[in-house]
């Protein structure tokens, strides 16, 4: 699950249910004073339903701001099974669902939300990133252009089509959305950390080091962007600021397979072929079909004379991906049947 900060960002208002005493503190979004007054008015036999439906909707709510997702879930079914078009209730249940990478649950309930609420921005919004993570690009495209036309202004939106578009190389259409996001709010990490990204994409390399510079001054703790900080410092073969900069990813993210590998990288240019082989083991441990490491790897023990070793490594990489010209080219150099 995400922070409660983070959650907060995505899930949508608490509104008050009439109880007396505990409706402000069940609506305050402060799980601590908001699960027991909740719970308080959803046992008073004399609310009526609506009321009680709309404390089990704050509830789950407070729940998901506890990282108490089973929790949510059932209170938000709940909320839901006494008042079906509650459109709180749906959109958060959606969202707990995509947090946990249950995505066909939380688009069906994205569906139901935007068929409720057409003219919701949120609810287009996350449908829109259930369908770039189901790789469905064309819709979720479709949906934050239809957030955009609801709330032009709407920064998260611009950010994920400004991604999306990255992907499809369409780097005109997102750079123009990326710097749209930067223009309305210029303290967002991600948005210079995902422009940073487009120009590293680009082998804009200056222009990249000094967004992601701005993202990990806004986010200290934004991994993508001291990777790819790191990244546009490895292109210009500044491997020692590279590999600061994977080290510190690796500190925020210790069992990916994929900074080992670019960490590796760069030692491997700063001729320290032992702290690459370390770091290459490393991405193999994490990530057994790491294509990049295993060819990595067999080139390394290849120039250090280590014939058969290098011979299994290129032959594994082959066997992740039997199309690759490079590996059986390496396999025929080294007089070594596929």
């Amino acid at each position: 699950m995400r922070s409660r900060s983070a959650l907060a960002a995505l899930i949508v208002g608490f509104s008050a249910p009439a109880a007396a005493d505990d409706a402000a503190d069940c609506a305050s979004g402060d799980p601590a004073k908001g699960i027991p007054a909740c719970t308080r008015i959803i046992e008073r036999a004399s609310e009526p339903n609506d009321k009680i439906a709309e404390a089990f909707a704050n509830r789950g709510k407070a729940h998901v701001l506890s990282n108490q997702p089973d929790r949510a879930i059932a209170d938000l079914d709940e909320a839901l099974r006494r008042k079906p078009t509650h459109g709180d209730a749906r959109h958060n249940r959606g969202v707990v669902y995509f947090q946990m990478g249950q995505n066909d649950k939380a688009l069906a309930d994205f569906d139901e939300g935007v068929h409720l609420y057409p003219r919701e921005a949120e609810t287009r919004f996350m449908r829109g990133r259930t369908y770039h993570a189901m790789g469905q690009t064309d819709r979720a495209i479709a949906d934050f252009d239809a957030t955009l036309s609801i709330d032009p202004g709407h920064v998260d939106a611009l950010i994920s089509r400004g991604g999306v578009f990255v992907l499809q190389r369409k780097f005109q259409q997102a750079q123009k959305d990326l710097d749209e996001a930067i223009r309305i709010d210029p303290g967002n990490s991600e948005a210079y950390s995902n422009r940073g990204g487009l120009y590293l994409m680009t082998s804009r390399f200056p222009q990249a080091i000094a967004d992601l510079d701005r993202a990990i001054k806004l986010d200290p703790e934004n991994g993508m962007a001291l990777l790819n900080r790191g990244m546009s410092y490895f292109f210009q073969q500044q491997f020692d600021r590279a590999i600061s900069d994977f080290d510190k990813a690796l500190q925020l993210n210790p069992q990916s397979a994929h900074l080992h590998v670019q960490r590796g990288a760069a030692y491997f240019f700063k001729k320290q072929p032992d702290q690459a082989l370390s770091d290459l083991n490393e991405a193999i441990r994490l990530d057994p079909n790491s294509l990049q490491a295993y060819k990595f790897r067999g080139g390394i023990l290849n120039g250090l004379g280590r014939r058969d070793e290098a011979i299994a490594d290129f032959r594994k990489a082959l066997e992740l991906d039997p199309s690759d010209e490079s590996v059986k080219k390496n396999l025929k150099e080294l007089g070594a049947t596929p």
